[in-house]
């Protein structure tokens, strides 16, 4: 069966860095949503050219043609043993478009990883990025602004996919070897069931409740 991962977590996470490192281990495409958007307008696609219009328009993409681009990239032969979804969904309503979707398809989720990590930790490693990619844009308000975004609207899909039970709760705020090793535990326990998109993965924390989120900035 695949192993079908979903990435949830605040920007500074190391969301990115760790689907490169399962994708490199497990050989599954690492699946991000704003390099699906790249690849499609750059290959000039029927998709493409729609997500370029709304692009020229000033417009934010909707979710429903989000999940288009999703199905279309799931259909690709590279994701027939599995995939690691970073960046989709974001919001509740985005997660029952693409359970739908998944649906239509035959996919789920096996693994759901909840990477979380203090506020000002995550805000600290956001600075940094931007010093070091030189990214004007990201003052300490739009920083501030991203994560309180994430609290609001994308936190929630802890629970959401928590009741169907297989989130693991990962502390990202430690040495990235450290956070890998935690998710290999997880992934080598979800190979060994007889199939992986459905039942409860045990992480640090087991199949329990997810840990009040780490303090936020105020």
């Amino acid at each position: 069966m695949p192993l079908n991962v979903l990435l949830l977590g605040p920007q500074g996470a190391g969301k990115g860095t760790q689907a490169k490192r399962i994708s490199a281990e497990y050989g599954i495409p690492h699946v991000a949503s704003g390099e699906i958007l790249r690849v499609e307008m750059a290959a000039g696609t029927e998709l493409g050219r729609r997500v370029r219009d709304v692009y020229d328009r000033g417009d934010l993409v909707s979710d429903d043609l989000m999940v288009e681009l999703i199905r279309s990239r799931l259909a690709e032969d590279d994701t027939r043993d599995g995939f690691i979804l970073d960046g989709f969904p974001r919001t509740t309503v985005q997660a029952e478009a693409l359970d739908q979707m998944f649906g239509e398809i035959g996919r789920s989720f096996g693994v759901v990883f909840a990477l979380q990590i203090p506020d000002d930790i995550a805000f600290e490693r956001l600075r940094r990025r931007a010093e070091l990619e030189g990214r004007a844009d990201d003052t300490d308000e739009a920083i501030k602004r991203r994560l309180d975004n994430y609290h609001r609207e994308t936190e929630p899909l802890i629970e959401y996919y928590r009741v169907r039970g297989n989130v693991v709760p990962v502390h990202g705020d430690r040495a990235e070897n450290e956070v890998f090793a935690e998710i290999q535990l997880a992934l080598e326990q979800a190979a060994k069931r007889p199939d992986r998109d459905s039942g409860p993965v045990e992480g640090a924390w087991g199949n329990r409740e997810v840990p009040p989120a780490a303090a936020r900035r105020s």
